[in-house]
């Protein structure tokens, strides 16, 4: 018997109830696409009269405050939407320049194209765990998100992925709103499987920690999860010290077999060629064998017990060691 999917889908038809229960309001995007029509079609230049249609909305004045903007700053702005792309760095950041606040910037682009663009806000930024150096990039990412999503869960537009992740991030969030059975249902549905959505939050969430520390940091996650899972990854992490210190100093990692083919060298292997050249401390090259051996326990041979005890001063060493030469 399959498991049923959760359908991300259904979500976009409660964003205007849930809105209300939540907010009292949401913003009346219906009336605003009227007043943004011609500036979709090329018939009209963004201009104060959009933006002051906006900022009057009721519900955008809970979230947003417009800054102070004349006429005269929507010059550099004329033909901008002329050729607009999915994912326009350019014209998300002449938005970004005038607006400085790349939510109200989100607003404006979700009015002009909804079909490749949607608002970002605290709920589903923080319900995918979105990353970036800075605002734009954060944006940017987002938007790449939406589009995964938009095309797992057959979506249309991506301003409708996006409204489908605001009301069930408010799910998510609000237990008042559990109290009505049909939400109940969509939080069990989501906190019980698997899902496109949960698979990108942690892409984002173990991408940084990877790109900024390293396996041994995600290793630490799942110490209190799973201590083999994390001896496993910790392992990751000591091939790629050794491997890095091998490019360094020149170690060949590979040689031949006597049959003419090639045969790759363990790290255990290679860690035995550094400490012999002198590149490592012969203690270090004693604790990289350890802990490859622990690897290779906890990956082959799942019928040896090993303790949390021995993965945590596994990663401790991995740690220490990268440390000392990162300097």
């Amino acid at each position: 018997m399959s498991m049923r999917k959760f359908d991300l889908k259904q979500l976009r038809n409660h964003f205007y109830e849930i809105g209300e229960k939540i907010c009292g309001q949401t913003l009346q995007l219906e009336n605003l696409k009227k007043v943004f029509v011609p500036v979709r079609n090329n018939k009209e230049e963004l201009s104060l009269k959009h933006l002051m249609a906006v900022r009057d909305d009721y519900a955008f004045g809970n979230w947003w405050k417009m800054p102070e903007i004349s006429e005269d700053d929507f010059l550099p702005l004329e033909g901008i939407f002329t050729e607009i792309r999915p994912q326009d760095e350019e014209v998300i950041g002449k938005l970004l320049n005038l607006l400085g606040n790349i939510e109200i910037v989100s607003c404006v682009l979700r009015l002009v194209d909804p079909q490749n663009y949607g608002i970002m806000s605290p709920p589903v930024e923080n319900i995918l765990n979105v990353k970036g150096k800075n605002s734009k990039e954060k944006y940017l990412n987002y938007l790449q998100n939406l589009e995964e999503l938009k095309k797992e869960y057959k979506f249309v537009r991506i301003a409708d992925v996006d409204m489908a992740l605001w009301a069930l991030a408010n799910i998510l969030n609000y237990p008042e709103l559990r109290a009505y059975p049909k939400y109940q249902k969509i939080y069990e549905d989501y906190r019980k499987r698997t899902n496109p959505i949960k698979k990108i939050m942690a892409v984002n969430s173990l991408s940084q920690i990877w790109q900024e520390k390293g396996y041994v940091f995600i290793a630490e996650l799942f110490l209190g999860i799973d201590h083999e899972i994390a001896g496993i990854i910790a392992g990751r992490e000591v091939e790629r010290f050794v491997h890095n210190q091998c490019d360094k100093h020149g170690i060949e990692k590979e040689g031949k077999t006597g049959e003419g083919g090639i045969k790759y060298f363990s790290p255990s292997v290679l860690s035995d060629k550094l400490w012999k050249s002198r590149y490592i401390r012969y203690e270090e090259h004693k604790g990289i064998k350890k802990w490859w051996a622990l690897r290779n326990k906890l990956t082959h041979k799942f019928k040896i017990f090993i303790t949390r005890d021995e993965v945590e001063k596994m990663i401790e060493g991995i740690i220490n060691l990268t440390e000392k030469y990162k300097k």
